[in-house]
């Protein structure tokens, strides 16, 4: 509910910042064209493309910043903190609009583009007051209020009233509870009645939504108290007593409610962009693979005998076994002598890691310090077994040595790079240290987190931070 909420609000400023650019560039025309009867010089096609700049650089800058979210968070005010990030946004926006054009040759008017983007501003803070008077009222009669009423009491009802009241810039009011058995106090909460005089409680007051914070056996007549709801057509929340972190889904087997928790989401629609994500990466990552396998295969060879691509069994998702793809840069018998090196292993838990690894073979050396030696894996991202990002596929036997909470990070489809990846690769050598990392992730996933790691993994490659 809050996250749907909230959503909704962000894609409300998204939309109408959106139309603000658009109408910024047909007021800019007019002053420009038809006040001081001046020729932009340009063609359709390149006005076009400024005009697609403009709004991709400015709806990117606001999203990397995060303006949306604590201007709602903010209940639509201008605060010193929102005026800095705005100031930041369309600074940087300028700068980049202004190299682009210069990089595509295309000779704009400096007054137009100061022109425009000073029509942007100008739109886009009337926008933000209009939208402050429309969404961000706090008189609980609006549509905009939505209004809930409490059942019953129990310590789910109290975090639930002050996840509400943290949540209150989302235009949501607790009214009040009815008691079930017995009246109870919640800190500053008016007690409203008892459960018999729901039917007088709803035609009193203006109610939108019933919190139910007992389960359904706790009192025969909450069964009553769910269909009268329902025929008033008022919607009901149960709030289920099952301490848990995980994330929460429902949804329907037949004509059966059910709802399933899992550690990240399970959007159908993003699961669905995350694959052809991985698709679209996969293929792109393929051509890259042909090319080096052509370059770095012969070295390979030459320098020890062995095949050119190393295939290990690895654990995926929920326990499932794939052969992994990279390029060798091993001995043959590498294998078999890690078990002599363990004593060695300079990573604090369920993973090994050596410096000077004498396993390693001096183009092995180079291939693993320039990551090539990953490009096979786009093969396990075309076939399904990983992901462009996800966490590390761990080997058979490292898992099997897992306790219980580090099995969290095999409950995702592994991934190339990852937020352990890019928060330090090799110079992190505590495993607990990568699980907490990897649970980040699967906590906070998101197609936006994907894409800022898979960002970071190209910086980190380059600059060659962390790898060995």
């Amino acid at each position: 509910m809050l996250r749907w909420r909230k959503r909704i609000r962000r894609m409300t400023y998204i939309a109408t910042d959106l139309v603000c650019i658009l109408i910024a560039g047909i007021l800019t025309n007019v002053f420009y064209v038809g006040i001081l009867y001046r020729q932009l010089n340009i063609n359709s096609l390149e006005y076009v493309g400024f005009i697609c700049i403009s709004v991709l650089l400015l709806m990117c800058s606001f999203l990397m910043m995060s303006l949306y979210d604590s201007t709602i968070e903010a209940k639509g005010r201008m605060t010193l903190k929102n005026i800095g990030k705005t100031v930041v946004a369309y600074v940087m926006s300028f700068v980049v609009l202004g190299a682009a054009l210069f990089y595509m040759k295309v000779s704009m008017s400096r007054l137009y583009i100061g022109t425009f983007f000073g029509m942007v501003i100008a739109l886009h803070l009337i926008n933000r007051i209009v939208l402050r008077i429309t969404q961000f009222k706090d008189d609980d009669r609006t549509s905009a209020m939505r209004n809930i009423l409490l059942i019953g009491q129990s310590e789910r009802g109290m975090a639930y009233i002050n996840e509400i009241r943290k949540h209150q810039y989302l235009n949501f009011n607790i009214l009040g509870y009815i008691s079930i058995k017995r009246p109870h106090t919640y800190e500053n909460l008016p007690h409203l009645g008892s459960i018999d005089e729901l039917a007088d409680v709803a035609t009193k007051y203006v109610i939108d939504e019933i919190a139910v914070a007992r389960p359904l056996g706790y009192d025969e007549r909450l069964e009553q108290v769910l269909s009268q709801c329902q025929s008033m057509g008022i919607t009901v929340t149960m709030l289920l007593d099952v301490k848990t972190t995980e994330k929460a889904h429902v949804a329907m087997v037949g004509n059966i409610p059910v709802l399933k928790f899992h550690a990240t989401s399970l959007n159908e629609g993003q699961i669905f962009v995350k694959r052809m994500l991985d698709i679209a990466g996969a293929m792109v990552g393929m051509i890259i693979f042909g090319i080096a396998y052509i370059i770095v295969g012969p070295m390979i060879k030459l320098e020890t005998p062995g095949p050119v691509i190393f295939k290990q069994d690895r654990v995926g998702k929920n326990g499932r076994t794939f052969k992994v793809w990279k390029f060798r840069s091993m001995g043959v018998d590498a294998e078999a002598r890690k078990e002599a090196l363990m004593a060695n292993n300079e990573m604090d838990g369920h993973m090994f890691k050596m410096t000077n690894d004498p396993r390693i073979t001096k183009i092995g050396a180079f291939i693993r310090k320039t990551s090539i030696d990953e490009l096979p894996q786009f093969y396990n991202v075309l076939k399904g077994d990983m992901s462009l990002v996800g966490t590390r596929p761990p080997t058979v036997n490292e898992v099997k040595e897992y306790e219980q909470h580090h099995r969290r990070r095999i409950c995702v489809t592994p991934g190339i790079t990852g937020n352990w990846q890019v928060s330090g690769r090799s110079d992190i050598e505590d495993f607990e240290e990568v699980v907490r990392l990897d649970s980040e992730y699967i906590e906070n996933w998101s197609i936006w987190s994907d894409i800022r790691i898979l960002i970071k993994t190209v910086w980190v490659v380059v600059a060659g931070k962390g790898s060995k």
